[in-house]
């Protein structure tokens, strides 16, 4: 009988052979829930589900308490172990989920997934097994709820709260990547808080291996996930590695930050288009406060092209715990010898600070600047007083109910000017070795 191989989810594996498509020992491979005892079932209702009440015993070794939540792929009830008093969570397949075409497959390979996955930030599990035709686990109880919910009566969270429970879940992410498990479903509705504050990532249903084609994820080509938070690529069918995740960890991070999302739709494929095409609104655009280095980690794990995301979850983990001074200034040059100034601990609300060695000539305070795909208002020019000192554009996010009036591209702006004749100023400057800066 054909196996699931537990480290890559390949559901082909010869029984007693070794993975064909990572190479997982046979002995490894046969560790499933396919040797998990069997016993009988209480009687079912009407959709056909155990019919579990609060006091019940399962297996005779946990007692029924409450029914913590229903989900698409079954139930997850507070338990407690007689022996022990543990109180855990139980999580019992539902029948629609199991005809579904891989609905047992998916609740398999998350607990194969969590058997291996060691990690703080992820629920540990205490068992599994068949009960009746249905499988089931148990795992720690978180009963703070998830984070959707959290985000729904809070609002948006404080930097460095939003920055440090992000870390965390890159952190988990990373264990999970480097085991060759890709999540494919980061959302906060799959982020837990317990009690005392820290958080879960859970949900491994829908991982698979980074060796997996994106077209096998199930048996009826269903590409699986959720659009608001999936990547481009994802949403396109392509092979997905971890930078998916960390697209979907940025989304998940942004709306921490702002307590909305990037992207809405009122179809997945309105959806999948924004995705794909349009850059997400500035972090600050939306809540002025968010530091604007916390603002460049959220719109690199948003790049269209995942070359240009964090390469790893532990290079995001790393760079939002990063200690920042008000020294850390960082300029990059641009093609056409302006710079890009980034000053990591800048909290003053701007959006884009450009120098250059001339005066921009008709840039004006209120004028919209296109930037890299994003709108930004030009707020303060700083000019040059000495010789050698560069002229400074200071920009704020453009107000998304502002009406655009005149719209600067710089790109366009750059090439025009880089075709002008150059002007007296600079003639004679050129001529005499002096001359006024200004153009």
């Amino acid at each position: 009988m054909p196996q699931t191989c537990p480290a890559c989810g390949y559901e082909s594996v010869p029984d007693g052979k070794d993975c064909p498509l990572c190479g997982v020992a046979a002995e490894e491979v046969t560790l499933g829930v396919s040797e998990m005892p069997t016993v009988g079932l209480p009687p079912r209702d009407e959709a056909g589900d155990p019919r579990f009440k609060p006091g019940d015993l399962f297996l005779d070794r946990w007692r029924l308490e409450a029914v913590c939540g229903r989900g698409g792929m079954g139930t997850v009830y507070r338990v407690t172990e007689l022996a022990s008093g543990r109180v855990m969570a139980l999580k019992v397949l539902s029948r629609e989920a199991a005809d579904e075409p891989d609905g047992i497959d998916r609740f398999r390979r998350e607990v194969e997934i969590l058997s291996r996955l060691k990690h703080a930030a992820v629920p540990a599990i205490y068992g599994f097994g068949v009960v009746g035709d249905r499988p089931y686990f148990l795992e720690e109880l978180l009963e703070g709820g998830d984070l959707k919910s959290s985000i729904r009566s809070r609002g948006a969270f404080p930097a460095p709260e939003a920055a440090a429970l992000v870390a965390t879940m890159a952190d988990a992410l990373e264990a999970a990547h480097r085991l060759g498990v890709i999540h494919r479903d980061v959302k906060p509705q799959n982020i837990l808080l317990a009690k005392d504050g820290s958080a879960r990532l859970v949900d491994f249903g829908v991982a698979r291996s980074v060796a997996r084609d994106m077209k096998t994820i199930t048996k009826t080509d269903v590409v699986l996930g959720t659009p608001e938070y999936m990547s481009p690529e994802q949403l396109d069918s392509h092979r997905v590695d971890a930078r998916s995740d960390v697209y979907s960890l940025g989304i998940v991070l942004f709306e921490l930050l702002t307590g909305q999302l990037p992207f809405t739709g009122d179809t997945p494929l309105g959806l999948a288009i924004k995705h794909k095409t349009e850059p997400p609104p500035l972090p600050r655009s939306l809540k002025a406060d968010v530091p604007a280095w916390l603002e460049r980690v959220v719109l690199k794990c948003l790049e269209k092209d995942k070359v240009k995301r964090y390469a790893t979850a532990g290079e995001l983990a790393a760079d939002l715990r990063r200690k920042r001074t008000t020294v850390a200034v960082r300029q990059r040059r641009l093609p056409n010898g302006d710079q890009l100034v980034e000053d990591d601990a800048d909290v003053s609300g701007a959006s884009l600070v450009l120098s250059a060695a001339r005066e921009k000539t008709g840039w004006t305070p209120g004028m919209a600047l296109v930037f890299e795909g994003r709108h930004h208002r030009l707020e303060e020019v700083l000019p040059a007083v000495a010789e050698g000192e560069r002229w400074t554009y200071r920009f704020v996010p453009w107000p998304e109910e502002a009406v655009l009036r005149l719209v600067v591209d710089y790109e366009a702006d750059a090439a025009e000017r880089a075709a002008r004749p150059p002007a007296l100023g600079e003639r004679l400057k050129g001529w005499f070795g002096k001359g006024p800066k200004a153009s």
